[in-house]
């Protein structure tokens, strides 16, 4: 209904002792340097109630983007869906965001039609973590109307720890 998965692409669900994951095939580039935006790849709901989405950054044959302009678009893009699934029934929520690999990431800017021929890769080598911790509750609007606020928020502080961001 959000348009954020076609409707013929197949999910394939995943139960866990703890979570139930579905997951949204990536869709794959014509060739490896093919430049491929940010889209959604899982929908986890845990027992304990936590709803999370994962999604891939923008990348091209350098690596994967953070975008400071295209990240807080995508993450707004993944609140409005969270919140479109309709099972988030409390009032206030917490909302945190993180990479999942960031040594690999570098701050640069998304271009769909062409690759990067050169990165900073600040993290390469180094062990670091790349998360928001949730730091405030928002009241559920955040997943619809609120969800560009909430995003700009979570991406500049996202991109604020990156090590190249110094």
């Amino acid at each position: 209904m959000t348009g954020t998965v076609e409707n013929d692409v197949p999910l394939s669900p995943s139960p866990s002792q703890d979570y139930m994951a579905v997951a949204v095939p990536a869709s794959r580039p014509r060739s490896w340097d093919t430049p491929r935006p940010g889209q959604l790849v899982e929908v986890r709901l845990y027992r304990t109630g936590q709803l999370s989405t994962r999604a891939v950054l923008p990348q091209d044959s350098m690596g994967p983007i953070l975008d400071p302009n295209a990240l807080p678009d995508q993450i707004a893009k993944l609140l409005k869906f969270t919140g479109a699934l309709n099972i988030i029934t409390q009032d206030r929520i917490v909302v945190a965001a993180g990479v999942s690999d960031p040594a690999m990431t570098s701050i640069d800017t998304f271009d769909p039609h062409r690759s990067r021929r050169t990165a900073s890769l600040a993290g390469l080598g180094r062990s670091f973590a790349l998360r928001t911790e949730p730091d405030e509750s928002v009241t559920l609007a955040a997943l619809q109307a609120g969800a560009e606020e909430v995003a700009g928020h979570r991406a500049r502080a996202l991109i604020s720890h990156h090590p190249s961001a110094a």
